[in-house]
């Protein structure tokens, strides 16, 4: 593993899913592991397989998600390891006791790409630097945004419907600012 990487540990009994997530945050420069229910996290865990992030479901064979977080919140050498919940049924009371239990993030499968997955969870860890916002044509001010960021930046952003463009924003060292950027 390289010193910068972050490993990053799935937990989910859909095969499927469990393979579109691995290969999405692999893409993304991720160390991957992998377990098909609480428990056989819980059994990498405990032989030393510490991830720097939990990436895991609720439901599932011999312990569940949140069975899952209450053992590693119990064990002081393990309690701060951050945790995204991958929610597919997304239900309230899921949700609640979540943030009862101080998850770091509930993500809701079918509302939420793979892909923006990964940015939460890299927002979690610190090492998302940007953020991408898409433009929505015929609202507001954003062609006349556009223009002004293609005049200031040298782009050629044509604003058209079906055509997406994004502003990404980057933090600066002073609070509040942030380099914009527009891409399409």
């Amino acid at each position: 593993m390289e010193a910068n990487r972050k490993k990053i540990l799935i937990v989910d009994d859909d095969e499927f899913l469990l393979g579109i997530y691995a290969k999405n945050f692999r893409d993304e420069g991720f160390d991957v592991l992998t377990a098909h229910d609480g428990q056989e996290a819980w059994d990498m865990i405990s032989a030393g397989n510490i991830a720097d992030i939990i990436f895991t479901g609720i439901t599932m064979p011999r312990m569940t998600g949140f069975e899952l977080i209450a053992k590693l919140q119990a064990d002081p050498k393990l309690a701060n390891i951050p945790v995204a919940i991958n929610s597919h049924r997304g239900r309230q009371e899921d949700e609640k006791l979540a943030k009862e239990m101080n998850v770091d993030d509930f993500i809701v499968q079918g509302l939420t790409t793979p892909i923006e997955a990964v940015r939460r969870v890299k927002l979690l860890l610190g090492i998302q630097n940007s953020y991408k916002v898409a433009l929505t044509l015929n609202k507001y001010d954003v062609s006349a945004l556009i223009n002004f960021l293609n005049k200031q930046q040298n782009t050629h952003c044509e604003p058209v419907d079906n055509k997406e463009i994004f502003i990404e924003l980057a933090p600066k060292t002073e609070e509040g600012e942030f380099k914009v950027k527009i891409s399409c």
